[in-house]
């Protein structure tokens, strides 16, 4: 085991390789936060932009107004239709992107008030949130697969459920693009369960709790997520 002092660039790696001793050494370079933040986002932007200059546009509008077109007179799906383009695709997918910060800040807070509440050895709210940037980096090989399964392909039909090949959905569910519980369906990743491992290890090491305890207090606000998400998309179908 190396026993040199960590870096931020060198815990990129060790994340994966060492996760336990690394997040327990994160835990001492809460400013670090920054780092897989900004590499995760900006990939994230990189990949929409691209995918955007790679999909045919005119079939990916098709694609995507399927499920309601039969609800729409000819003149509003030529409209939506014409809404499609390069630019429009990535304005949103951009927007998607940075979104991904706002998310790290909700789990970041949970965390921060969820040691307030159970009384656990006092983090700042910058320190968690570092804790949910390095905890996220599976995300990362995630892009890696999918930019894999870019360039394996000369087609430019190529929908977003087909590029995003660590979801459950592309593995086992095969939910069309654009139609009923495709979201939710492809929300979990194989990427978002070994996130969520490495937040269990990190929690336990960071509090001294067990990996029982620690994963109920990891799971308890993804599973009431998934709960609402399923009963909502179960009362539109």
């Amino acid at each position: 085991m190396n026993d040199a002092s960590p870096s931020a660039f060198g815990s990129l790696i060790n994340i994966f390789l060492e996760p336990r001793k690394t997040l327990e050494d994160l835990r001492n370079h809460a400013a670090w936060w920054w780092l897989p933040l900004l590499l995760l986002v900006v990939l994230s932007i990189a990949f929409q932009v691209w995918y955007a200059n790679r999909v045919d546009v005119s079939w990916f509008a098709d694609q995507t107004l399927a499920p309601s077109a039969d609800k729409m007179t000819a003149d509003q799906l030529r409209d939506a239709h014409a809404r499609f383009t390069p630019v429009s695709m990535m304005v949103f997918g951009i927007i998607g992107s940075v979104f991904l910060v706002v998310w790290y800040l909700i789990q970041a807070l949970y965390f921060f008030m969820a040691a307030k509440v159970g009384g656990w050895q006092q983090q700042s709210f910058g320190a968690w949130l570092n804790f949910i940037s390095w905890t996220s980096m599976p995300a990362l090989l995630g892009f890696v697969a999918s930019a894999a399964y870019m360039l394996s392909t000369s087609s430019r039909q190529i929908s977003p459920v087909d590029i995003d090949v660590t979801s459950l959905n592309t593995l086992l569910f095969h939910v069309p693009y654009a139609h009923s519980g495709q979201a939710l369906a492809s929300s979990l990743r194989l990427t978002t369960i070994w996130s969520w491992v490495l937040m269990v290890i990190g929690l336990s090491a960071w509090t001294g709790k067990d990996r029982v305890k620690s994963a109920i207090a990891v799971l308890s606000p993804y599973l009431l997520c998934y709960a609402v998400w399923i009963a909502w998309v179960a009362a539109r179908s």
